[in-house]
């Protein structure tokens, strides 16, 4: 069992992590196309909604400078619907933006918060996402020490990079570092790559895929990382 004594900050992916994922995309999703209804018709007009996921999709794969950053991409698909239905792309960051803040309208898994408030109590605690989520617009923010994303860090998980970056702004080496995710490549492997430890919640008891680096341990709610730490049951 690893040795957890010498932990000083403990980091945590977002979606599907503390909050589950699609029913938010979907939403916000949904919040854009309806006010793409009202200000650019014509696009709803030839497009269904998942059909413009889909054409957002594929730009994705032609667009491997900015497929780390969902905003980026997200903008970049917007334009790509200007260009193609009108000459003037002026509305394309109010569009985004109705995107983005219900994209923060998130519904937090029932083990999150006192999980979270107990954690803070003895560490220092940081969120990392590869996607455009904000942990600091929810009601949670207050907790986190640090808040890294993609976006910032000019690279995605699992890149060293964005790991790294963590490393160098908590000056704390590797080894006191916790990740605590539910992806097992972009959260576990990345993490333990980059001297880590790390703890795959594994919240839909999925089995494990056949991966280099194994988690420390597996766990289904939070609520499990409390006896590993030596912390008091909630």
């Amino acid at each position: 069992m690893p040795d957890y004594n010498k932990i000083r900050l403990i980091c945590f992916d977002l979606d599907d992590t503390l909050w589950p994922c699609m029913p938010v995309i979907m939403k916000a999703e949904q919040t854009l196309y309806q006010w793409l209804c009202v200000h650019q018709p014509e696009i709803t007009g030839h497009y269904t909604q998942q059909q413009l996921r889909q054409k957002r999709l594929a730009l994705a794969q032609q667009r491997a400078d900015i497929k780390h950053d969902l905003t980026a991409l997200r903008k970049a698909s917007l334009r790509q619907l200007a260009a193609e239905f009108c000459d003037d792309d002026s509305w394309v960051e109010q569009a985004f933006e109705v995107f983005y803040q219900a994209r923060q309208q998130v519904e937090f898994y029932a083990d999150v918060e006192p999980v979270l408030n107990s954690l803070k109590q003895n560490y220092l605690l940081a969120s990392m996402t590869n996607g455009n989520a904000d942990i600091s617009a929810t009601s949670l923010g207050h907790l986190f020490d640090y808040v890294l994303t993609a976006e910032s860090s000019g690279a995605a998980k699992p890149d060293l990079a964005i790991f790294n970056r963590l490393i160098d702004s908590s000056a704390l080496a590797a080894d006191q570092i916790l990740f605590v995710g539910d992806h097992p490549l972009d959260d576990i492997e990345g993490s333990k790559a980059a001297g880590m430890h790390s703890i795959w919640l594994n919240r839909q008891s999925i089995g494990w895929p056949e991966q280099t680096l194994q988690p420390d341990h597996s766990l289904q709610t939070l609520f499990e990382i409390l006896p590993l730490l030596g912390a008091e049951r909630i």
